[in-house]
């Protein structure tokens, strides 16, 4: 039971790094990794050590040595673009979980390239290069692949019309997830496609709240760290009060994608909170704790703005107004919910209650990153 894992300094990745360690050194169900990692301002087996040997990795993991951790690891020291079956043949694995990929939500022609490069080129070079070593190919998506949806989604995306998406992101993991699934049935290999949603710091493993970057999300209170004393006037900030976020913890994530690996026969898994949290139950929370206390929710974008709505709409909610300003993406949560009930975790993963846990966590962090 050895696979590659690409994306093993990521938020998502690393997490599934832990997990599989964890499994690796507890059980017998899951053996080595081999991790894809390019050489930065340091080696790349400097920085797996860099993330080893982290105080905020999961504490699960704090009764092992480095070297008893490196014992189950791998490391391939390469850009993905560059990784070739030549120089991996002598390694012993037919499977790949695939994590790594850009998650960059603007709309900017810039981004569409980058996104498309990321995502959807890097995968099909993996399959093109490894696919007579290949049984298996796990393609860890997203949620929102599904585009906008006028009604709940299953874990089954061929079951749903896909036609529109608020960003490049997400049109490039449809596009990669359809390459995956027609690839890999004309050469034999089993594909799986996971889809997280929003991911957010742990609520699990201690210690909590960590994670090694603040992305997506974590995004609107970086803004409001850096310009919130500019708000003066009243802020008008347009909701879809009846629409929510999709979040889920890392950690859970990292679970989810270890059970999955574990039922090669699951093919599809929609990674998502049964619950989503309503725009109107945390957006006035985080804005109260910037010291912003003169705001008020409109149901359309506002004329007329003054300085600081001004600079908002221009950056952070353009980003953002297809997922806070219209009804939000739906899921039947059917299959992740019986998983949640397994591990005995609550049914909306604790998000809910550490909302702002996590956001005063990631301001007290200063939104830095752990890994290099």
């Amino acid at each position: 039971m050895n696979c590659l894992l690409t994306g093993a300094t990521g938020i998502v990745g690393s997490h599934i790094m832990f997990e599989w360690l964890h499994k690796a050194l507890t059980t017998k169900d899951v053996n080595h990794l081999y991790v894809v990692i390019r050489t930065s301002k340091i080696s790349a087996i400097e920085r797996l050590k860099e993330i080893l040997e982290d105080t905020d990795k999961p504490s699960f993991l704090n009764q092992y040595s480095t070297e008893t951790l490196l014992g189950k690891l791998t490391v391939i020291e390469s850009d993905l673009l560059s990784l070739d079956l030549k120089s991996s043949k002598s390694l012993n694995f037919d499977t790949i979980i695939h994590c790594a990929g850009s998650t960059n939500l603007l709309q900017t022609l810039d981004t569409q390239n980058t996104v498309k490069e990321q995502n959807l080129e890097v995968t099909k070079h993996l399959l093109n290069e490894f696919k007579s070593k290949l049984k298996r190919f796990i393609y860890i998506s997203t949620a929102y692949s599904f585009g906008i949806q006028p009604e709940k989604v299953d874990d089954t995306i061929e079951n749903h019309t896909i036609t529109d998406f608020r960003n490049p992101y997400e049109a490039s993991k449809y596009e990669s997830e359809r390459f995956v699934k027609e690839f890999c049935l004309e050469n034999s290999i089993n594909s799986q496609i996971l889809r997280p949603s929003i991911v957010c710091g742990r609520l699990i493993n201690t210690p909590l709240f960590e994670t090694p970057k603040f992305d997506v999300f974590y995004s609107w209170p970086m803004f409001l760290s850096k310009y919130a004393k500019k708000c003066t006037e009243n802020f008008r900030i347009w909701i879809d009060k009846a629409s929510g976020l999709n979040i889920v913890p890392v950690d859970f994530v990292a679970k989810a994608v270890i059970y999955a690996f574990l039922k090669p026969e699951l093919k599809e898994l929609n990674i998502v909170n049964p619950e989503q949290i309503l725009h109107k139950d945390y957006v006035g929370n985080v804005l109260r704790s910037f010291k912003i206390t003169n705001f008020e929710y409109t149901a359309t974008k506002p004329e007329n703005l003054n300085a600081f709505e001004e600079l908002y709409y221009k950056t952070i909610g353009l980003v953002f107004e297809k997922y806070l300003s219209v009804p939000d993406l739906q899921f039947n949560a059917e299959a992740i919910s019986a998983l949640i009930k397994q591990l005995g975790l609550e049914s909306n993963l604790g998000v809910h209650k550490n909302f702002m846990n996590l956001i005063n966590f990631s301001v007290e962090k200063e939104f830095r990153k752990s890994y290099s």
